[in-house]
């Protein structure tokens, strides 16, 4: 029985001279193409964080570049689909009826040109498909920003001249002339023209807070959550833990601490993008719960991401337990980082948030997101090391052991690199 939903994306690979074609005279090339990639970015980030928390599936609808260079770009968790048709209206047919004849009982398509598409605007465009045959959502400009449907109806795309002022009109007469049950959203404006820029320029993740914005993902972390938060509060402009579903006091902890709480599904990405979003800083720093930050840590985040190819950064490791295994660790993370600039998660990762929402956000892995945004982020520039460390709770490497804990990840990552898929991996690590 068909009992879920799918929300395509239609974007085009941010190649310059080959998008955002209408802004080239205003942004050059270059510029034209750094536009397209931010707003798919920004699309697809909002799309992970309002679809974790409901029955939908995501799937990118693409052109311009290879199935590959997609994934690359932001991440491999998603379903990536070429566009197939001669014009718009074939390749949204194709995509409708693509996704209505897998498990979908219906199908919303979106574009990345809306900046003020809201989750709420998706909300309401699949409820309206409970008692209608069609959506849609009248952009200013005379076309649509969002279509859905729960049945493929070709005459909606057949001989329209698309990219022109009567297309949404248009649209009304053949859905009238079908007696289809045609339900309408608010009108919002896309930005396709020089003079919509400004649209943008409200939504622009370069247009952020001089600070860095702390995000914690937690879970039952009463213990440890605390000391996280005031680790940060000195440096940061806000620092905020996204809790997903704790049974213990972590919330109240978080809150007594200082920092804004959020709730989240369950998953470290999930939880970490629902923060990203929220944050208002210009640099995002990605903390552990059981972790805390050196006392300079903002002065090291400002100066690493002001180096001219610095693309991200994160601290040396220490753990905060005796012991000559716990010198070795660390001795090891030393010369993982050093040799190819590889940090995990626990090392406090941190970048712009413009680059962060560039990339889409953190793919929604069940485990090694940290390790997948990481190499993400190799293509762009140079991941740095701070010297200084943050220290982290030994009690991963307590419970299995140092020696086994340091196996299990070498054999997780081998698995990885030998293509076992992220949920097996993570049924293993646990």
């Amino acid at each position: 029985m068909k009992n879920d939903h799918i929300l395509g994306i239609f974007t085009r690979y941010p190649e310059p001279g080959r998008t955002k074609t209408r802004m080239i005279p205003r942004l050059g090339a270059e510029g034209a193409a750094r536009l397209q990639e931010a707003m798919t970015g920004h699309t697809l980030l909002r799309a992970r964080g309002w679809a974790a928390t409901r029955n939908t599936r995501l799937c990118v609808h693409f052109t311009g570049a290879t199935e590959p260079r997609f994934r690359q770009w932001l991440g491999p968790d998603l379903t990536c689909v070429e566009q197939v048709g001669a014009d718009l209206g074939a390749r949204m047919a194709h995509a409708i009826e693509r996704g209505l004849q897998s498990s979908a009982n219906r199908v919303v398509l979106i574009g990345c040109d809306c900046p003020e598409l809201t989750e709420e605007h998706l909300d309401a465009a699949f409820a309206k498909l409970d008692d209608h045959d069609l959506v849609i959502g009248p952009a200013t400009d005379g076309g649509y920003y969002l279509i859905g449907m729960k049945r493929v109806h070709l005459a909606l795309f057949g001989g329209m001249t698309w990219g022109g002022p009567d297309v949404l009109s248009n649209t009304r007469l053949r859905a009238a002339e079908g007696g289809l049950r045609l339900a309408e959203l608010a009108p919002l404006r896309d930005v396709d023209e020089p003079g919509e820029l400004p649209i943008w320029e409200r939504h622009d993740p370069a247009q952020a807070v001089d600070g860095v914005s702390v995000i914690i993902p937690a879970r039952n972390e009463e213990q440890h959550i605390a000391a996280a938060v005031q680790s940060a509060l000195g440096g940061a402009h806000e620092v905020i833990v996204v809790d997903a579903g704790s049974s213990d006091g972590t919330r109240d902890a978080a809150l007594e601490a200082g920092a804004r709480v959020l709730t989240s599904p369950a998953g470290r990405a999930i939880q970490m993008n629902i923060g990203a979003l929220a944050a208002k800083g210009r640099y995002l720093l990605f903390l552990h719960a059981d972790s805390r930050l050196p006392e300079h840590y903002a002065a090291s985040v400002r100066a690493i991401l002001a180096r001219k190819d610095a693309a991200a950064g994160a601290f040396s490791l220490a753990i905060d337990a005796a012991g000559a295994r716990f010198r070795a660790v660390e001795w090891g993370v030393r010369q993982r980082a050093r040799f190819f600039a590889l940090p995990y998660g626990d090392q406090a990762l941190f970048m712009t948030r413009d680059t962060f929402i560039r990339l889409g956000g953190h793919a929604q892995l069940p485990l090694m997101e940290d390790l997948d945004l990481v190499r993400r982020l190799k293509g762009r520039g140079r991941i740095e090391i701070a010297s200084e460390p943050v220290l982290t709770s030994a009690r991963r490497w307590r419970r299995l052991g140092v020696t086994r804990s340091v196996a299990r990840n070498q054999l997780i990552l081998l698995a990885a690199a030998c293509g076992a898929s992220p949920e097996r991996l993570a049924r293993w690590y646990d």
